[in-house]
C-alpha cells in the first residue's frame, strides 16, 4: 500500500486544483529558466530575460488560478516569506536603493515561484518537472560544449557582450575544453552551478527509479550523462555533496530495517555523528582541501569572507541591503574584491556570509534557521514515510546538497536554488496539514469552525 502524501489527490483536497494540467509543463518551465537563467542571459542579455521572466511569472499565475488551485493560508512558507519581506523593505536603509528594488522584485518574483508550484503540483509531480528541466540543462550544456570543441574551436562569448570592444576571460561562456577533459561551464557558464545541476539530476534519477517511475534504460542514461558531466566539471564543492549524499541516501534505505518507532532515535544518532564529521573536517580543512587538490584558502575565499565581514560590521543588524548577485558597477563591489583578469567577484560564495552582509543578524538569522527546519523536517518525513514512497528522499536529499553547497557558494539565496528551498518549505506546510487532517478530522483546515 502507498501513502498518499506524495500523489496529487491528498495535495487537491487542501489547494484544490483541476484534472486537466498544464501547471506540469510550466513548472518545468520555472525551474529551466531559474537554473538555467545565466544561459538563457548570455543569449538575449539582461532587459530581455527579465521580461521573459516577467512574462512566465504572469502566466504561471494565471493558469494556476485558472486550474482552480489555491494558496492556503497555513501553508504559506513563514520562513522565506519573512526572508523575501525582508530584502523587499530593506530597500528603506540599502546603500543602493534602485538595485534593491530590483533585486528585491526578483526574489518576490522566485519565492512566489516556489510557492505556486508547491501548491499545484504533487511532490512527484514537482520531481518530474525538476528532473525533466535539469535533464535538458545537461542535454544542452554538453552539445553546447561538443559545438564550441568541435566547430567553434575557441572560447565563446556570450552573445550580447559581441558588440564589446573586449571581453574578460572570466566572462567567457564556454571555454571548449570538453575534448580535453574540462574543465566545462555548460549553458550556465560555470562549472560549479553545473556540477550542482549534476548532482540534483542524479538525485532525482535515483529516487524516481526507486518510485518506479523510470525505467533501467532512463536510469542508465541520466545517471550516466550526470556522472560525466560531474567529472567533466571537477567541482570540489559537489564532490563532497555527492559523498555526503550518497552516506545520507544508504543510512536512510537502511533505516527501512529499522523499527518505526526507532528510527528517529537511529536518524538523530546519525545526525550527530555526521555533525561530528562535519566539525572534523572544519578542524583538518587543510589536509582535506590538500585531498580535493584545492588551495587552503579555498581558491580565494577566505579573502572575500574576510573583506565582506568587515564591510558586515559596518551595518550589523540589517545589513546593507539586499541586491543578490554583486553589481559591478555600484560601490563597494567593483573594488572589493578583484579577479586576476580585473573583473570584480560577484558574490560572496557563501549563504550565510551573503545573508549577514546583504540582511544583517536578522536575515542572517532567519536563514540559518530555515536551513535547520528544512533539514529537521526533511529527514523526519523521509524517516516516518520510508517505507509507502521512495519520493519522500527527494527532499532530505535536496536540502543536504543545498547545504554542502551552501558553504562555497551563495546559489541557496537565489534563482533555481530558492526556488527549491520555497517549494520544500511550502510543499512540507502542506504535508502537515494533510497529517492533521488523518489524524485529526475536525481540526483539519478545511472543516468548518463551530461544527
Amino acid at each position: 500500500m502507498r501513502d498518499p502524501i506524495t500523489t496529487d489527490r491528498a495535495r487537491r483536497r487542501i489547494a484544490g486544483g483541476s484534472r486537466r494540467r498544464f501547471l506540469p509543463v510550466l513548472g518545468t518551465w520555472a525551474f529551466f529558466l531559474t537554473f538555467a537563467g545565466q544561459g538563457v542571459r548570455n543569449v538575449v542579455g539582461w532587459w530581455t530575460f527579465g521580461l521573459i521572466a516577467a512574462v512566465s511569472e504572469v502566466v504561471l499565475l494565471l493558469v494556476f488560478l485558472h486550474e482552480g488551485h489555491r494558496v492556503p493560508r497555513r501553508a504559506l512558507p513563514p520562513l522565506t516569506g519573512a526572508y523575501t519581506a525582508l530584502c523587499l523593505v530593506s530597500v528603506l536603509w540599502s546603500q543602493y536603493p534602485a538595485a534593491t528594488a530590483l533585486a528585491g522584485a526578483l526574489m518576490l518574483a522566485t519565492t512566489a515561484a516556489g510557492v505556486l508550484l508547491a501548491c499545484g503540483l504533487s511532490l512527484r509531480e514537482m520531481t518530474d518537472a525538476l528532473s525533466r528541466a535539469l535533464e535538458a540543462i545537461l542535454v544542452l550544456s554538453i552539445l553546447l560544449e561538443l559545438y564550441v570543441g568541435l566547430v567553434l574551436r575557441h572560447p565563446l562569448i556570450p552573445v550580447y557582450m559581441k558588440s564589446w570592444d573586449s571581453v574578460p576571460i572570466s566572462y567567457y561562456w564556454v571555454n571548449g575544453e570538453i575534448l580535453r577533459g574540462g574543465p566545462i561551464q555548460g549553458i550556465v557558464g560555470n562549472r560549479n552551478p553545473l556540477a550542482f545541476i549534476a548532482l540534483l539530476t542524479l538525485l532525482c534519477t535515483a529516487v524516481r527509479w526507486a518510485d518506479r517511475r523510470v525505467r533501467l534504460f532512463g536510469l542508465v542514461v541520466w545517471s550516466g550523462l550526470s556522472v560525466l558531466v560531474l567529472a567533466l566539471t571537477a567541482s570540489a564543492t559537489v564532490l563532497v555533496a555527492v559523498v555526503v549524499c550518497v552516506v545520507i541516501t544508504v543510512v536512510l534505505w537502511l533505516m527501512r530495517h529499522v523499527p518505526v518507532a526507532r528510527r528517529r532515535l537511529v536518524s538523530g544518532v546519525a545526525l550527530s555523528l555526521g555533525v561530528a564529521l562535519a566539525a572534523a573536517g572544519l578542524g583538518l580543512h587543510s589536509q582535506v582541501t590538500d585531498l580535493l587538490g584545492r588551495s587552503s584558502d579555498l581558491s580565494g575565499r577566505w579573502e572575500i569572507w574576510t573583506r565582506v565581514m568587515g564591510l558586515w560590521e559596518q551595518h550589523t543588524i540589517l545589513g546593507w541591503g539586499w541586491v543578490m548577485y554583486w553589481p559591478p558597477w555600484i560601490p563597494p563591489f567593483h573594488t572589493l574584491v578583484v579577479r586576476p583578469d580585473g573583473t570584480p567577484t560577484m558574490s560572496a560564495h557563501n549563504a550565510y556570509v551573503e545573508a549577514l552582509f546583504q540582511t544583517g543578524v536578522v536575515g542572517g538569522a532567519l536563514i540559518a534557521v530555515l536551513v535547520v527546519t528544512l533539514v529537521y523536517r526533511s529527514f523526519r518525513l523521509a524517516t516516518d514515510h520510508l517505507d509507502f514512497d521512495a519520493s519522500v528522499l527527494l527532499p532530505a536529499l535536496l536540502m543536504t546538497a543545498l547545504v554542502v553547497q551552501s558553504f562555497t557558494e551563495s546559489r541557496l539565496l537565489s534563482e533555481g536554488n530558492w526556488v527549491v528551498v520555497c517549494a520544500l518549505e511550502t510543499w512540507l506546510g502542506m504535508h502537515r496539514m494533510i497529517e492533521l487532517e488523518r489524524s485529526d478530522p475536525w481540526a483539519s483546515p478545511l472543516t468548518p469552525r463551530g461544527r
